[in-house]
């Protein structure tokens, strides 16, 4: 206890006892006995009191032991069960679970991992995928304080993460790896990645990139395919050796037909190749036929013609034909036609964009014969009066046709139109309104609608030539404002209406890998709709079997798992309950297991995370071994330590007992007595 908490002890024990005499002796004139008890009590309440508004305190010290952890980390994955060894695994981890010696000496933890890492002694070798890095992150965490060797039972073939001893190095644990699975380098040709877009043109060549591997010491031969259906579409020789032991292809296969191609890469087997699940693989590629004709039709000539021109066309699938209204005569063959400053010669033209319920994109200036455009059609109004005006732009981040982002329309030059009153429906999807001498307007610049059946864009100014220069000089390239055309483009060059049910799926799925497929749901007016109820009904194209299945609501989509459907070729159709909309596709499950892809163990892995920290590497058969090296090392010993601790010389409840039962026996008396 330090002295000034004793000074203050004695002080109260003072005061407490001054206070008691003062009252009972010096103050009162009768003295007798009953002054001696009444002195008494109140001394001790005063003296209680005090003390417990000190709070003294003194140090408890507590010595205990402390064992280290013995992490028993083992591979859950399917390439244990591959290589047979499901059984000495498990027998190996109870051994060591089970031995008295290691109980006594350890607090063994036993964690097994696959994907992830779990605390849990329940191994059934099913795990898809291997993840060793997670192992060494995770258990860093959880024993960054504590001495825990680490017994690492695994074959060391990892299939997703970084490389795994580069993960070990960053552990501070000693690792002792014990090894699963047959260490004998085999001749082995091993596909172990392909690289590829999932979206193809149509008449285009698409590449493929694979990448091959060769175990072996001696030099072999094989021959590379790639087959589409029965058909070889691709096929080379190549050559390995212990030097030359990978090799990355690169082909390029043409997009014929529009559609989801699979294909099937393999290489011919060796004579005394034992794994051949690592032979083949597929991959897929759906070909899409996104060539868009588009016609932009002029009354006069101007520099935002050869904007717009440029900005369409630098997607090459996409070409633009510029023609005077004088010279328009059939638009059918376009996806999209855009009006630039109509005038009374485009009445022919909008007539049969309006019967045809054709997509246009409507673009004004100061040369446009708003007098003709009022009549032609209803859904802006614009007051004549021959006059032109500056518009600013201002970007509506609320814009939901397409996904856009602001590409610094603050900083671009204003656009010319016509000067008056504009009258304008209120459910437009505006992505630009207009800022006049620096008064944000409240009115559309540029944005699109719906007319009918039919979708229509409109930007109500001349000039745009100059936001790409501008776009240009900022960012050195014109990229950003081509985007931005070519995202207006696609939209306008869809069929139809903006879809309300839209589906996201992959049309090929390994069998290793989770089959999510998900939906957007919208309103009528095209706002996220979080209240539907969608459900999706597959069925298996070989065997007819069907399931039905609701979607439900995850974030900001609806979301269905479908990774427990076994491997084969599937159609569904997703569907919204009352509302009569549906979207169908269909998607392939391979029959792939990455963790048999590996034909022995990865030994030299383990040896180089065991020669970080100065051990070696065990086998199954060497438990006994593995067992004395543990109990030998004196850094696993068991330490003592203490925990110092400031606890209260006396409890706050009996001193307030004590307060309570001085003051209640002194107001008894006294009232006993007749003094009260």
């Amino acid at each position: 206890m330090p002295v000034s908490t004793f000074l203050l002890i004695f002080l109260s024990f003072v005061l407490a006892l001054i206070v008691a005499l003062f009252q009972y002796f010096y103050k009162t004139k009768r003295r007798g006995s009953k002054n001696a008890i009444f002195a008494t009590l109140r001394f001790l309440a005063i003296f209680a009191l005090l003390v417990l508004l000190i709070n003294p305190k003194i140090s408890s010290t507590r010595y205990y032991t402390q064992k280290p952890a013995l992490v028993l980390a083992v591979d859950n994955s399917s390439s244990i069960e591959e290589f047979g060894a499901g059984e000495e695994v498990i027998n190996f981890a109870e051994a060591i679970r089970q031995d008295q010696q290691l109980k006594e000496n350890f607090d063994i933890k036993i964690f097994s991992f696959g994907k992830d890492l779990e605390q849990h002694d329940s191994l059934n070798f099913e795990a898809p995928q291997t993840n060793l890095p997670a192992v060494f992150n995770r258990l860093a965490s959880l024993y960054e304080d504590q001495v825990a060797p680490t017994v690492l039972i695994t074959d060391g073939n990892q299939t997703i993460g970084e490389e795994f001893t580069f993960a070990a190095e960053r552990y501070r644990q000693p690792v002792l790896p014990v090894v699963v699975g047959d260490t004998v380098k085999y001749q082995d040709l091993n596909i172990s990645r392909i690289n590829v877009n999932k979206y193809a043109f149509l008449n285009n060549r698409f590449p493929v990139e694979i990448m091959l591997n060769y175990s072996g010491n001696s030099s072999v031969e094989t021959k590379l395919e790639i087959l589409e259906g029965n058909s070889v579409v691709h096929s080379e020789q190549l050559s390995f050796s212990s030097q030359n032991n990978s090799e990355v292809i690169r082909v390029e296969l043409p997009a014929g037909a529009v559609g989801v191609h699979n294909y099937l890469v393999r290489l011919e087997k060796l004579d005394t190749e034992k794994n051949l699940l690592n032979n083949t693989r597929e991959f897929a590629v759906e070909v899409i036929d996104e060539r868009t004709k588009v016609l932009i039709a002029y009354s006069v000539l101007h520099p935002d013609l050869g904007a717009l021109q440029n900005a369409i066309e630098a997607n090459q699938q996409r070409e633009v034909e510029l023609q005077s209204i004088n010279q328009v005569t059939d638009t059918k063959s376009y996806q999209l036609v855009i009006l630039y400053q109509p005038d009374s010669r485009f009445k022919s033209l909008m007539d049969g964009l309006q019967e045809q319920n054709q997509n246009y994109f409507l673009i004004t200036g100061p040369k446009t014969d708003w007098n003709f455009l009022n009549r032609q059609q209803d859904i802006f109004k614009q007051e004549l009066t021959n006059q032109s005006e500056e518009f600013f732009p201002v970007w509506n981040e609320n814009f939901k046709a397409f996904q856009t982002e602001d590409i610094g329309f603050s900083d671009f030059p204003p656009l010319e139109g016509s000067f008056g009153d504009f009258k304008a429906p209120e459910n437009l999807d505006v992505l630009l309104g207009r800022e006049v001498q620096g008064v944000n307007t409240g009115t559309p610049l540029m944005g699109v609608t719906t007319a009918g059946d039919s979708k229509v864009a409109f930007l109500f100014g001349a000039d745009i030539w100059r936001w790409r220069s501008v776009v240009f000089r900022e960012t050195g390239s014109f990229e950003e404002f081509d985007d931005l055309i070519g995202k207006l483009v696609q939209f306008l060059a869809s069929k139809g209406r903006q879809d309300r049910l839209l589906v996201q799926y992959e049309p090929l799925y390994s069998g290793t890998e989770e089959v999510i497929i998900a939906a957007d749901y919208f309103d009528q007016s095209y706002i996220f709709d979080r209240r539907a109820r969608l459900e999706i009904q597959v069925e298996n194209s070989e065997t007819g079997e069907q399931r039905q299945i609701p979607l439900l609501l995850n974030g900001s989509s609806y979301k269905v798992d479908l990774s427990s459907l076994p491997a084969g070729d599937y159609n569904f159709r997703v569907s919204a309950a009352g509302e009569g909309l549906s979207q169908s596709g269909s998607f392939r499950i391979l029959d792939f297991d990455v963790e048999k892809q590996f034909g022995r163990a990865n030994i030299e892995g383990l040896q180089q995370i065991a020669d970080q920290r100065g051990g070696q590497v065990y086998f199954l058969q060497e438990f006994q071994q593995l067992k004395n090296d543990l109990l030998s090392n004196d850094s696993y010993a068991t330490v003592q330590k203490s925990r110092e601790k400031n606890v209260s010389l006396i409890d706050w409840k009996y001193l307030l007992g004590i307060i309570v039962l001085a003051l209640g026996a002194e107001w008894f008396l006294r009232k006993y007595y007749g003094l009260i």
